[in-house]
Parts: C-alpha cells; structure tokens; sequence
C-alpha cells in the first residue's frame, strides 16, 4: 500500500462535479416507489391520481391547482395556490403556461394530479427563462408572493449553482377543462 502518513485524497464532492443523473428522482428510488416517465422533451411525470374528467385539447381552458419546488437546491417549497384559493387558469396551446405545464396537462383528465420533474439542465426550455430576467414570468404560473417568487428567482438567477441544482418539481392538479 502507500507510504507511511500518506493521507488520501477524498473524491470531489458530487456538487463539484457534473452530475448526469443528480436531477433525476429516479435515481433514488425506494422499493415500493412509483418511478417518472421521462418524455421526449425530457420533462419526467408520475401520475399520482388519475383523472375521470373530460381531457383538455388547444383552445381549452385548464385550470389547475398547483405547488412548486426548488427540488434540486434545498428543497424549498416555492409556493401553492392553495395559499390564496386561487387556482392558475391557462389557455393550452396559447403560450400562457409554461412549457412543462402545458405538456403535463395534454396528457391529463380533470380530476388528475401529476407530478413534474422539471430537470435543471432543462428548466429554461420547459420551465422559465434564466436570462432576460424581464420575460421570466410572461408565462404561467407566477408566484404571487414575495417568498415564492425570491424561492425561485435564488435558483434560477444563482451563477455559482451547478445545472442539477436547478431542478423544479412541481404537483399539478387539473381542477377543470373550460
């Protein structure tokens, strides 16, 4: 083996490193644990409930109830609308929603609640702009409160965050189809 008092040198740290599969809840499966489907857009669902309600189609209005969270950094909770009883009311298919709630819900019936593992290597495609901080919130849904809203900036706007810590997860109810 090695010389006398020689000390090893640790492995970097994972966040030190670029993690292929650290935004990825599939990598820390339980036994008993329902695993994320991954979609071609690389967004990763989990049906918790499945709906009974009429689907919703482009043009339709979806109303959901929704809570978000920075999964990949602390795992804040960003904010829910059940906090002020007001559910997010989007046109599909008219850019009102982000991208990874407009996919999530085409696959949905009312009554439905899914879970959304937005991967932070993916977040300004599926879920909102890092850069220009003005377009961020032009599309749904936007946290109505001071401490949602600084959750999720921290995340997105924090430079020294590797990829992976940027992950969003977020549990979509679909209330109504309009």
């Amino acid at each position: 083996s090695g010389a006398a008092g020689a000390v090893a040198t640790p492995a970097p740290a994972r966040a030190d490193t670029e993690c292929t599969t650290c935004s990825n809840s599939n990598t820390s499966l339980q036994p008993g644990d329902k695993e994320f489907a991954t979609t071609p857009s690389g967004l990763r669902v989990l049906d918790i409930r499945a709906g009974a309600g009429a689907t919703p189609a482009d043009g339709s209005k979806c109303v959901v109830s929704w809570t978000g969270y920075t999964a990949g950094y602390q795992g804040k909770r960003i904010e829910s609308s059940a906090d002020y009883d007001e559910p997010f009311v989007f046109t599909l298919g008219a850019g009102e929603a982000i991208p990874a709630f407009e996919e999530a819900v085409r696959g949905m019936a009312a009554g439905g609640l899914r879970r959304l593992e937005i991967p932070g290597e993916l977040v300004e495609e599926l879920a909102y702009p890092i850069a220009p901080k003005a377009t961020r919130y032009n599309a749904g849904p936007v946290p109505k409160t001071f401490s949602g809203q600084r959750a999720l900036d921290f995340v997105l706007d924090n430079a020294t965050l590797k990829p992976f810590n940027r992950t969003l997860l977020f549990d979509v109810r679909l209330d109504a189809v309009r």
